[in-house]
């Protein structure tokens, strides 16, 4: 308590961080978790449940072809996001490309740009009778999809969705690692005779490590925490899309909470959300630490 007492202005100051965190993160997380355990539709007083929310959600059909849908996307989404803009980033970090700066702030607009209009443009593109696109395959003899109404590509256009969305903001991340490179590096390997493909697998690739663990990590977390795209693109159907095929984890809670009032068991799912998304980031971290050696 002394030296508590000692340093007690420096306390002061960085109390108002503690306090703003205690009030809109710490407590909500406090209480979320008691939820988990009750049975509570949002009127008259919780009821004690146990882990029976947890044991309802882990033997539901509905929550594991949720999850299955989000592993989907992730595991395909995951390596097509890290290996596009890191090559993007080399790209346009290239001092050949005429009007990189330009090129660099088209592919970081669609990150700034509202996922609503994002959302209408898709459904514009993608609409099965009147839809750009369908329109273009047509054109050149080709049979049109039926992007809205089928699960498999209904599937390919959400992963459509957020790549588009997820593409600018990565490659900024790259494009800062790649300049933190110190240049003497590939000139060492010019001297040793390497070609271009090997100095970006024994130079870029390595020292980029860190870069690429980070946009793996933060991607995997949007992808388990995935609901505005099939949300938006699928509003119709809360989200679900064709037979349930865009369902994800996020949506689901969302309909267990708003549309059934159980929000009980909403809590619960988010806190399986939560276990999954730290035991995919350790993965990638040990990964990570793993390929270092």
């Amino acid at each position: 308590m002394h030296e508590i007492w000692k340093h007690r202005v420096e306390y002061l100051l960085i109390s108002p961080f503690f306090i703003v965190f205690g009030i809109f993160h710490g407590y909500p997380l406090v209480w979320s978790l008691w939820l988990s355990f009750q049975r509570w539709q949002g009127i008259g007083e919780p009821r004690w449940f146990g882990w029976g929310n947890y044991e309802r959600l882990l033997t539901s059909d509905k929550t594991w072809s949720a999850l299955g849908n989000t592993l989907i996307f992730l595991a395909t989404l995951l390596p097509i996001v890290i290996i596009s803009t890191l090559l993007l980033a080399v790209i346009l970090n290239s001092p050949r490309v005429i009007g990189r700066r330009v090129f660099r702030a088209l592919f970081f607009l669609p990150y700034i740009t509202s996922l609503v209009i994002v959302a209408i443009v898709f459904q514009l593109l993608l609409q099965d009778n009147f839809g750009w696109i369908n329109g273009i395959l047509r054109s050149i003899g080709l049979a049109p999809v039926s992007w809205l109404t089928e699960p498999g590509p209904a599937r390919v256009a959400v992963m459509l969705m957020v790549y588009w969305s997820l593409t600018g903001y990565n490659v900024l991340i790259m494009l800062g690692g790649l300049q933190g490179i110190p240049p003497e590096l590939y000139d060492a390997a010019s001297v040793d005779g390497a070609t271009a493909p090997q100095k970006f697998w024994y130079v870029t690739v390595p020292m980029m490590r860190g870069v690429i663990v980070f946009v793996g990590i933060t991607t995997t977390i949007g992808l388990l925490n995935l609901f505005t795209q099939p949300w938006l693109l699928f509003s119709s159907t809360n989200g679900l899309g064709p037979e349930q095929s865009v369902a994800t984890l996020n949506t689901i809670q969302y309909s267990t909470a708003f549309g059934s009032q159980r929000y009980g068991e909403a809590a619960a799912l988010g806190f399986i959300i939560a276990i999954l998304v730290i035991g995919a980031s350790l993965v990638q971290l040990r990964v990570g630490r793993l390929t270092e050696v």
